[in-house]
């Protein structure tokens, strides 16, 4: 059984993950109160520059379901195309200094 250091909370959130080259459309599938789940089309240019990689940080902006707007900074952890057709990327990736709001959310 997989042992993680907080519990996952299921997830269906458009997003946008924000990197210095472009912005790119993602669903979160999962969150954290340090990490989140987030998958994205393989096709993007996202892949094809190399952004997704250990170590790089991107920002993920998505509203909650109250409404409010969320900026998320975020180190990659890691990422892998999805089998079996590799049509979309997931990403994992630890939350740096989240939010009050964030964590209340992921609580909730």
């Amino acid at each position: 059984m997989e042992k993680r250091r907080e519990v996952r909370k299921k997830v269906n959130i458009r997003a946008e993950i924000v990197s210095d080259v472009a912005t790119y459309q993602a669903t979160i599938e999962n969150i954290s109160d340090r990490g989140i789940h987030i998958e994205t089309n393989a096709g993007d240019p996202l892949t094809k520059e190399k952004n997704i990689v250990p170590g790089r940080t991107m920002e993920v902006k998505f509203t909650l379901p109250s409404g409010e707007a969320l900026n998320l900074r975020g180190k990659i952890i890691w990422s892998f195309k999805t089998q079996p057709h590799g049509l979309t990327i997931s990403i994992g990736m630890e939350i740096v200094f989240p939010p009050p709001s964030y964590i209340d959310f992921c609580n909730s």
